[in-house]
């Protein structure tokens, strides 16, 4: 039987709720670990992860955000999706129907072989809040070991995808002081061979 760490750094406890509730509905034989944290100081979503990643038990970690909500099949997809990577193991963008998987992978299943090849973190935790998915898909991209899981889907709801406007902490982490950083920090990463 598989075993699955689903990693949720949480500030919306509500929409958290309603994500845990489908991921364990749609989880089908698949051995889950739930593991949350709330961000109460808003560290962001990078160390969040991080540390939640830390504290997780098994070898596969799926990362959802507290506004997904995982539709039946997910893990299934994303699972079949894993085995087609070279022996097996690498890194898995979801569906999420906002951001184009093939391409970014803002949501994510990985194995944890992946660390050691990543600096020991899957976001890096320099970034605030953007860029951080951009990085880990052209690293994984880089080694051969990322696929897109079309049929392993989440939706994300996220005022980008509904058109209203970024208030609140959406306002807060896509801001331009946000997003300035995180850009010139992808920037420099990539050009110094993401030293």
């Amino acid at each position: 039987m598989n075993k699955v760490s689903i990693i949720l750094p949480t500030i919306r406890r509500i929409k958290a709720e309603r994500c845990i509730e489908a991921a364990l509905k749609y989880k089908g034989s698949v051995d889950v670990e739930i593991v949350q944290g709330f961000d109460t100081n808003r560290i962001g979503a990078p160390k969040m992860i991080k540390r939640l990643v830390d504290k997780s038990s098994h070898d596969l970690v799926m990362f959802l955000g507290d506004d997904t909500i995982p539709r039946e099949g997910y893990m299934d997809g994303a699972l079949k999706a894993m085995a087609t990577l070279p022996d097996g193991w690498g890194l898995v963008g979801l569906n999420d129907q906002l951001n184009d998987g093939e391409l970014l992978a803002t949501h994510w299943l990985a194995d944890k072989r992946l660390l050691p090849l990543l600096d020991g973190e899957f976001f890096h935790t320099g970034y605030w809040h953007c860029f951080c998915d951009r990085e880990l898909t052209i690293r994984c991209k880089e080694l051969s070991r990322y696929v897109y899981a079309p049929n392993a889907i989440i939706n994300h709801d996220h005022p980008m995808k509904t058109g209203h406007p970024l208030t609140g902490d959406y306002g807060r982490v896509y801001s331009k002081k946000w997003f300035d950083h995180d850009s010139n920090l992808l920037a420099d990463r990539s050009r110094n061979e993401w030293a």
